[in-house]
């Protein structure tokens, strides 16, 4: 089974490459756009069996642990109105983490509206791979909380336990 790692940044990639030198790991790119033309992409030209999109996240006050990774059962996207927006939901779920409900948004503190963690890339490329039929799945390691100042973010402590997170999952999918 060709399981394709999506992660949007470089940063948030080295430590898994290290970890997992001969997985297949791609550069999606930051928010919904990037992501969203990445994955159609890579499902066009790759023919992945599955995609498991890998980043960091901000967690919703004490919704969740700064430097934990959690699964994504689903996605919502709180900027579009009610009416129009769908939840979209993981194709499958890795064994071993808690499974949490995130917001897929392109500005901070987007209302949490039941959600544990927010990010940039989630929904689109749920809704991606829904469409082509490619199960797909989400991991996110908690970097920060919303709201606080980049400074304060613990990006290099959350890229590791990413890295570690999803070795395991590819080590399990084998």
């Amino acid at each position: 089974m060709t399981t394709v790692v999506l992660i949007p940044t470089e940063q948030e990639a080295a430590p898994l490459r290290r970890l997992a030198p001969h997985a297949p790991i791609r550069i999606c790119g930051v928010g919904p756009a990037a992501a969203a033309a990445a994955t159609a992409a890579i499902i066009r030209d790759e023919r992945p069996d599955r995609i498991l999109l890998a980043g960091i996240a901000g967690a919703y006050g004490d919704a969740a642990e700064v430097g934990e990774v959690y699964a994504v059962a689903e996605e919502r996207e709180p900027e579009i109105p009610a009416r129009f927006a769908a939840v979209r939901r993981a194709g499958f779920m890795p064994e071993g983490l808690h499974a949490v409900v995130a917001n897929t948004s392109t500005r901070t503190e987007a209302p949490a509206a039941g959600a544990q963690l927010e990010n940039m890339e989630g929904a689109a490329v749920y809704a991606v791979c829904t469409a082509l039929g490619v199960p797909c799945c989400e991991v996110r390691a908690v970097s920060n909380r919303v709201g606080e100042p980049f400074a304060v973010w613990r990006t290099h402590e959350a890229a590791e336990r990413l890295a570690q997170a999803v070795a395991r999952i590819l080590d399990a999918g084998k």
